[in-house]
């Protein structure tokens, strides 16, 4: 197996942008994740993949909660700041954030956010699987315009346009 098509091939799967945070010790942690999946509707669980170089990682594990917060369009510079290990103390600065039940950071205007207390944790060589039960959720937004994540860059989902032809 080619490790380089692998990852070429990857870059074509279009995928939503969540951001991954929780507390630990006092202290709010986050990151950009693109492999995120629901698993089951009962219990409610979302699968949620980690590297393990992550800055976040070992508090998820030591935490063993997490909020998924699903980035509308309007989130790029949140993605960003959160994906930058530039100024990482100050990631939650800006943008409202409030707990829901957790106590894990839920970010108030993103689409969605799932609060969540992991029920099992897989490691699986550069990455870790959590397996995370749903206990809250919060639908913030009316609107649903997600942020995607496609070839290495941010994007933005077009609505289809439909072209109706007119006959004579």
């Amino acid at each position: 197996m080619n490790k380089d098509h692998f990852k070429l091939g990857m870059r074509r799967l279009a995928a939503g942008v969540s951001l991954i945070t929780t507390s630990n010790g006092g202290q709010r942690h986050g990151l950009v994740a693109t492999a995120v999946n629901s698993v089951t509707a009962d219990p409610p669980t979302l699968l949620v993949c980690i590297n393990k170089n992550a800055s976040a990682h070992a508090h998820v594990e030591e935490a063993g909660i997490l909020c998924v917060n699903i980035l509308a369009d309007a989130h790029e510079d949140v993605a960003a700041r959160f994906s930058s290990s530039v100024d990482r103390e100050k990631r939650f600065d800006h943008g409202e954030w409030k707990n829901i039940v957790t106590g894990a950071p839920a970010l108030v205007n993103s689409l969605v956010s799932f609060d969540c207390e992991v029920r099992q944790v897989v490691p699986y060589q550069s990455h870790t699987i959590f397996l995370a039960e749903i206990v809250g959720v919060e639908l913030w937004a009316e609107g649903i315009s997600p942020l995607l994540y496609l070839d290495g860059a941010y994007r933005l989902l077009a609505e289809k346009q439909q072209v109706f032809s007119v006959a004579s």
